[in-house]
């Protein structure tokens, strides 16, 4: 299989992938991780977590992209502004490559991953702000937002506080880091929507 095989099935089949690798690094960190060192085995934990969220919003049931573009935007279309181009590098940048890089980091300085759980806390509550807009109770993300993410996130943030690695759990970088690269998403989203409206 060359590079460009590999990468088109990937493009097609990464929500399934997902599935099957959240499972691979809860097992790993369960196994190496936790018995030596639970802050970061927290921080790791955040990747398949989300991983999870991920399946929700793509799989069982899916279609947040069909979501978003039809009853965010108002565009009578699945496939645009939002692709899935745009879908498959956001959570390959973000969730595939970011987290876990950054929970490895935590184990040479915890401070490079205190703002994972932040991250994770926070794109669970942005969809209930999207369920308000589309006037529905449920959107693709929802579920895992309100039982995993949400509880999971700010569980992490307690306990770093609790042992001291966050003095201000409020009000500190890490916090802002979180918030920052959430609201980069409605932000580029917002910039395909203008593309698409100009169109």
């Amino acid at each position: 299989m060359t590079p460009a095989t590999y990468l088109a099935w990937l493009k097609r089949n990464w929500p399934q992938t997902g599935v099957v690798l959240a499972v691979y690094l809860s097992a790993f960190s369960i196994v190496f991780v936790l018995p030596t060192n639970l802050p970061v085995f927290l921080l790791l934990m955040m990747t398949p977590l989300y991983m999870m969220h991920e399946a929700e919003e793509y799989l069982f049931p899916g279609g947040f992209k069909e979501f978003f573009n039809r009853d965010i935007f108002g565009v009578d279309a699945d496939n645009e502004p939002i692709d899935d181009d745009f879908v498959f590098a956001v959570n390959m940048g973000l969730i595939w490559i970011l987290l876990p890089v950054f929970g490895l980091l935590s184990a040479w300085r915890l401070e490079l991953g205190l703002w994972i759980p932040y991250f994770t806390l926070f794109a669970g509550v942005a969809h209930v702000p999207l369920a308000i807009k589309a006037r529905k109770l449920y959107n693709p993300g929802l579920v895992v937002s309100l039982t995993l993410n949400i509880p999971g996130g700010a569980a992490v943030v307690a306990y770093l506080a609790h042992i001291g690695l966050l003095e201000h759990p409020l009000f500190n970088v890490h916090l802002a880091i979180g918030l920052g690269l959430n609201l980069l998403l409605p932000v580029l989203g917002a910039a395909l929507f203008r593309r698409y409206r100009r169109a």
